[in-house]
Parts: C-alpha cells; structure tokens; sequence
C-alpha cells in the first residue's frame, strides 16, 4: 500500500494469516496486538441473533439510512435521533464531513501524538495548515486545557481522540467542559470517543454535541462493542449541522448484518460493563508486567484498551520485528508523531494468554 495515499495503520497480523483469508485459522497462531480490537467477543445476543439468521441478513438489504439502528443509539444516549448520522466506521463519516469543516485556508490543530489518519486527510487531502499540539511525556500525555486553548486562539478546528491513541489517557468530562469554556467561539471542535466507553463515566461528550453547535463527537462500535468487523460508526452533533450532510450521506452505508449486531449490543449493557471491568484488571496487569521488564524505560497511564510505553536499545523497529517472528504483532508508533524516534510501542491488551505470549516475545525481542 502506498504510503503516500494513505495513513499508516496498524493490521499487519492478516500478512501472516492470509489477506486473501484462504484458512482462517491461521488466525488462532497470531496474537494481533497491533491494532486495537476487543479480545472479547461481542454480546452474545448480537452472536445469537447474527447466527440464526445470517443467511437471511447476507442477502438482504437493509433499512435505507438505518432508521431503526439510529432510533436504538438516540434511546440509549438520551439524545435526539436527528443529532445522529451514520456511518461506516469514523473513518467514512470522518472523509464525509470533514469538507464542511475545514478548508485549505484553515488552521487546525491536533494533538501530538494522536491517530494518524486526522492529519493525512487535513494535510494531504483538504491541504489545511495543522499546528501540532505536544502532548508531554511528564504529564503522561495527558492534554491541559489551558495550554490546549492557547493553541487554538486562531484556529478555526480543533481535532481530538478522547481518550486519545496512542496514548490511553485523556480529558474527562470536567476537564473537557473547562477546554470547551476556554475555546474562541469561533474554533470548531471534533471529539473522537472511539475508546470512551472503556474510561470511567462522565467522559462522553455526545450530549454537549447535540446541544453545542462547535461539538462533534464520532463515535465507532468498533473497539468497545467488539464489531471492528462490521464497521459501523456515527456522528453527533447539532442538527441542524447533521440535517447538512444528509444529502451527501450514501444509502446503506451500514450492512445489515452490522445494523443487527448493533442494535442488538446496545441492548446488552451488563455484559459490556463486565468486559469493561476484566479489560481494566487485564490492563492493570498487564501495565505492571510490562514495567517490570528489561528495557523498558516507562510505561504510560491508560484509561483504554492498550499501552503505549518507551523502549530503548535495540529500537522500537527491532523490537515489533523480533516479536512478528514469534507471531507476536505490535505497533511501532513512528507514525503518530514526529517526535517519536524509534523509542515507542503500543500493545492492544488482550485475553491472558495473549498477554502472556506478548511478555514473553518481549522478554526475548528485548534483549
């Protein structure tokens, strides 16, 4: 894949299961770390109900604009169904409507470091200014509000994943409300919550979003709800705003297997709050493990479902080689930011013997 087309992203694991999915269970020998995917399965109602009428669900169309699906999200967040519009993942709806957001003439800022495909599409796509936001290692890169603000006085967007990746860590809700408060009025702001329902309540923002006309939150089904494979992601933000993109929204953008699935696991709250509290233990351990290991010069406070941490010699490129040989996939973070040298990994956290295998690659790629 050219690198000059698109953003660097993680997945390399389907190398070494077969991108052309001849045997799949080649999927069972790798530990795919490198991306962020739930080591858990979905509800098992969504399983359930995919099962037992997926023949059915793979030939049929479904509902045009996923009305159904989308009266489900305005129920369960308390939000008007007219502040939500859906997508293909964030990364579809992002593409959609970051045009109406940001022009050539635009100064946006991002954090940095932070999910690489904001700054190809503000860059490399609409061709804005972008101002990088440094997010420091003594804070464990955690955003200040103030500091933020003082960087936005003449922009016209500000772009955050909250909590962000790589880092894990973010803004919580008082924290937000404060940066919000702090904003030039004129500063338009995207809130990406894809890993927000792993941290501690109060973080979403989806109500100030549906209220505020300088708010949009994209949110994914992907991590949190455990269906990374069905893509399924959507917008909050004022209606009037949402009512604007609808004309350049395209029909069936949401499967129906994935309008099933996700229905289906917002329905299912207790069961994503008990994979929620073993995903913390597992993180937790999983945080002290690493710490411990030869090496390693820090590892980074988390709210999320993955770890960044620093690595000195033999290098951050050496290291995630050394652990793919023993099947073991991890993500070097050069990409997502310019100021990592070669110095930092991001591991998904995973079952326990996936984290188990991820230590023990450790242990041997970093010697």
């Amino acid at each position: 894949m050219d690198s000059a087309k698109h953003a660097v992203h993680g997945g390399d694991f389907f190398k070494a299961i077969g991108e052309e999915f001849e045997d799949l269970s080649r999927s069972g020998s790798v530990v795919s770390a490198d991306v962020l995917d739930a080591w858990y399965d979905p509800s098992p109602l969504a399983v359930e109900k995919v099962r037992r009428w997926l023949p059915w669900l793979m030939r049929t169309s479904p509902p045009t604009h996923g009305e159904g699906l989308r009266r489900v999200i305005a129920r369960t967040r308390g939000i008007p169904e007219e502040a939500i519009l859906l997508g293909s993942g964030t990364s579809s709806l992002m593409y959609l409507a970051f045009p109406s957001l940001a022009r050539r003439d635009s100064l946006a800022v991002l954090l940095d470091p932070m999910y690489g495909e904001y700054s190809h599409i503000l860059e490399r796509v609409i061709g804005c200014r972008v101002v990088r936001h440094r997010l420091t290692a003594a804070d464990g890169f955690r955003p200040d509000p103030e500091r933020l603000a003082a960087d936005c006085r003449e922009a016209s967007l500000l772009v955050i994943v909250n909590p962000n990746s790589p880092t894990g860590n973010g803004l919580d809700g008082p924290g937000m409300e404060r940066l919000l408060r702090l904003l030039p009025p004129a500063c338009s702001v995207w809130i990406d919550e894809t890993y927000v329902d792993f941290a501690p309540e109060g973080w979403c923002c989806e109500a100030i979003a549906a209220r505020d006309r300088r708010v949009v939150v994209a949110k994914s089904m992907s991590k949190f709800y455990a269906l990374s494979g069905l893509r399924v992601g959507y917008l909050v933000a004022n209606p009037e705003w949402i009512a604007s993109l609808e004309p350049m929204s395209p029909p069936w953008s949401v499967g129906l297997v994935a309008q099933v699935a996700a229905v289906e696991a917002l329905r299912d709250p207790e069961y994503y709050a008990s994979v929620r509290r073993s995903t913390e233990e597992s993180r937790r351990q999983l945080e002290l493990e690493l710490a411990a290991l030869p090496g390693v010069e820090a590892v980074y406070p988390s709210v999320t479902n993955f770890l960044l941490f620093r690595v000195g010699r033999p290098g951050a490129s050496e290291i995630v080689r050394r652990c793919r040989e023993l099947g073991v996939f991890l993500r070097n973070c050069d990409s997502l930011s310019p100021r990592f040298r070669d110095d930092h990994i991001r591991t998904a956290v995973k079952d326990a013997e996936s984290n188990r295998r991820i230590l023990e690659a450790l242990r041997q790629a970093l010697v």
